[in-house]
């Protein structure tokens, strides 16, 4: 059968095809692969933001403006100064990246600076503008471009229309924020009284920021009060424009970084910052990095090292400088350790007079880490694993059914060869200050490196650390004490016991029983890393038992090789002071200030310098030279206040007798008998005394 077609029919189905597949290339194929490019960029897939730059580029109108709004204006930062990916301050690194779309790859400040000024160019006007000309505005202050800054975000005030006027408010602000950071006061001045002319009344909440920026503005002009200033690069020279600088009071340091903190700043376009009139008070400085800046580098800084004390009046000037990381080289990349010994090694860091050994341990959604040998001279050691076994661990808590646990494989620590540990090094200078680490952000094939990761398979996990594992506590602490009973060798076991007692003790608040003790103290004979000697000194400290406490605290030096952690020492310079051994005391207090930035016991240590020679006015200078800091948002005493006080109150008495009268206070105070304070209290008509005495009675 013989099919016949039309001409005309033949043409209009050739048509309706070639019509059908403009449309197809035109309309459907584009937006299946702008769907697909959507798809690729937020699970992250390789090329997928390559992908999705095409789709923007080759879009138009709302679906180009619906592209960048999703991808970036929803996703980006709207000039807080504390969005950056890593904060970085007093010994400590938090990330606090939030996006959208956590497997995505990231915007370039290049990348996000083009779609953003086509944005606020040519983008629609609504609610979405002005947060485009924030994000511009942060992506060039972060390059130091600060005029291009404020030329955007004037740009979009124009464009927006009358009904936007709460955003047209904000923008202005946001402006004279940046002049007022970039010591242009009057500018910032002009735009805050254009603000304040055209007030509105419900809007509490930018009328308050505006008050606040104007009291700053007139700090900052104050010629003598106090500022804080310096440069941000790294040890190659490298200056680092765009940086988050937080100048942070001993108050603020223990809670998350606010943008209502009253120091904050951007290094300028030559790594530069400056704090004017800077309150007095204790400071710590913390940056903030994108990851691109810290990628491979840390910022060397330990718990309370950097502390800055601002007393008025001063141009006070601290520089930070980025150091490489380190990089590691055996035990790396998933090694097996069966022998008996761990040797451990990395690259050498120049001018490093020692290291420090630390590692870590997997415990539930995280790890922890702990010191595992200090004073290193050399670039490398070899370790026994009984020493590892060793390493003190403390213990964090992991569900078990219905009950918080402690976590079995934190208490196991490396003597758990089911777990995978890893390991870092910190170099410092022959005076103690950390120079640079190994562990940091790594986040390319070029400051990968190796990874510090290893197994220790040597030992086999006993009957009893199955039971420990499995969050059977108290059938544990029974087998490790068979084991024991049957081994006095088995050291592992030993050390297991000691630890399951200490948790025992703390969960019900009560001492060692003379059971546990005789625990403790074999450990103590066999261990020589010292690290049970501490609880041994705080509880025969608390009993009185004060031969015990010098005789495990000689031990203590010894196994520290005479470098006892600053705490320890104080703690056991109060114990001292308690029998009456005051110079010995005080000796022991002066040395454990010199290495403890936090000045936890100056108040101690000032009791006995009066105690011992009545100079009030070196007891002040002491105070004003040490003052002790915020700790968990502790209030801490003025001492300086307190030691004044007492010297005004020692004139007024004009009495011979003063000091005296202060000697049997401080015994009184040194004693740390409640009962008996409290009797004293109520005796005493020196209330300066009183108020130093209380104070003293508090100092732990």
């Amino acid at each position: 059968m013989k099919l016949k077609i039309k001409v005309k029919h033949l043409f209009a189905l050739v048509s309706i095809l070639c019509a059908a597949l403009i449309l197809l290339q035109l309309f459907v194929m584009p937006r299946i692969e702008v769907s697909m490019a959507k798809k690729h960029f937020e699970q992250g897939t390789v090329g997928g933001k390559e992908e999705l730059l095409r789709a923007i580029d080759a879009s138009s109108g709302d679906d180009k403006w619906a592209l960048i709004r999703r991808y970036m204006i929803e996703n980006g930062r709207d000039m807080s100064m504390t969005s950056f990916d890593v904060i970085a301050g007093d010994g400590t690194f938090q990330t606090g990246t939030v996006t959208l779309f956590p497997d995505a790859p990231r915007w370039t400040g290049e990348e996000k600076i083009k779609y953003l000024e086509a944005y606020v160019e040519g983008g629609p006007v609504n609610g979405y503008l002005d947060r485009a000309a924030k994000q511009l505005a942060f992506e060039y202050l972060m390059l130091g471009r600060t005029e291009d800054a404020t030329r955007a975000l004037d740009r979009t005030e124009q464009r927006l229309s009358g009904s936007y006027d709460n955003q047209k408010r904000e923008l202005k602000f946001t402006r004279a924020n940046i002049y007022a950071d970039t010591n242009e006061p009057e500018t910032a001045d002009r735009l805050l009284n254009e603000l304040s002319e055209r007030s509105n009344r419900q809007d509490t909440y930018l009328t308050d920021k505006i008050a606040k920026l104007k009291a700053r503005i007139v700090e900052q002009r104050d010629d003598t009060a106090s500022s804080v200033s310096g440069t941000i690069k790294k040890s190659d020279g490298t200056l680092m424009p765009g940086v988050g600088v937080y100048l942070r009071s001993s108050r603020d340091i223990y809670h998350s970084l606010l943008d209502s903190e009253p120091y904050l700043t951007l290094t300028d376009s030559e790594g530069n910052f400056t704090f004017k009139g800077v309150a007095p008070g204790s400071y710590v400085i913390y940056i903030g990095l994108n990851f691109e800046q810290i990628d491979g580098w840390t910022r060397p800084a330990n718990n309370n090292e950097e502390w800055i004390d601002v007393r008025g009046g001063e141009q006070l000037t601290r520089d930070i400088t980025l150091q490489r990381l380190i990089q590691l080289r055996a035990p790396v990349d998933q090694q097996v350790i069966t022998g008996e010994t761990v040797r451990f090694e990395w690259e050498p860091f120049e001018g490093a007079a020692y290291y420090k050994l630390n590692g870590t341990f997997p415990v539930e959604n995280g790890s922890v880490g702990f010191q595992i040998k200090d004073h290193i001279e050399p670039n490398s050691i070899e370790l026994p694993l009984e020493t590892l076994y060793g390493v003190a661990t403390g213990y964090s808590y992991k569900k078990f059914g219905d009950k918080e646990l402690p976590d079995p494989s934190n208490l196991l620590g490396f003597a758990d060869s089911s777990s995978r540990f890893s390991w870092s090094v910190e170099a410092y200078d022959a005076g103690g200050k950390l120079l640079t680490r190994s562990n940091g952000y790594r986040l390319n094939e070029k400051t990968m490196g190796h990874l510090p990761f290893f197994y220790l398979k040597a030992r086999t996990l006993t009957d009893a650390d199955r039971l420990l594992l499995e969050g059977r506590m108290d059938e544990a602490l029974i087998a490790y004490k068979a084991d024991y009973a049957r081994n006095d060798q088995d050291h592992h076991s030993l050390r297991m016991i000691v630890k399951l007692l200490g948790i025992n003790a703390t969960d019900k608040k009560q001492p060692f029983d003379a059971g546990s003790l005789t625990y403790l103290e074999k450990l103590a004979s066999v261990d020589d890393s010292g690290n049970v000697l501490a609880s041994l000194i705080d509880h025969y400290g608390s009993v009185g038992n004060w031969p015990l406490v010098d005789q495990y605290y000689g031990m203590l030096k010894d196994a520290r090789q005479g470098k006892v952690e600053s705490y320890t020492q104080a703690y056991y310079g109060t114990l001292l002071l308690k029998q009456g051994r005051v110079q010995e005391g005080e000796a022991q207090l002066r040395q454990a200030q010199k290495n403890d930035p936090s000045n936890q016991f100056i108040g101690s240590y000032i009791a006995c310098v009066l105690y011992l020679s009545g100079d009030l006015d070196q007891a002040e200078e002491l105070a004003r030279q040490y003052p002790e800091r915020s700790y968990y948002d502790k209030a801490n005493p003025d001492w300086s206040k307190l030691v004044h006080e007492l010297a005004e109150e020692s004139r007024d008495a004009n009495d011979e007798s003063y000091f005296l009268k202060l000697q049997e206070a401080l015994r009184v105070g040194f004693n740390g008998d409640q009962a008996r304070i409290e009797d004293w209290m109520a005796a005493s008509d020196n209330a300066a005394m009183r108020a130093f005495v209380l104070e003293l009675s508090k100092v732990d």
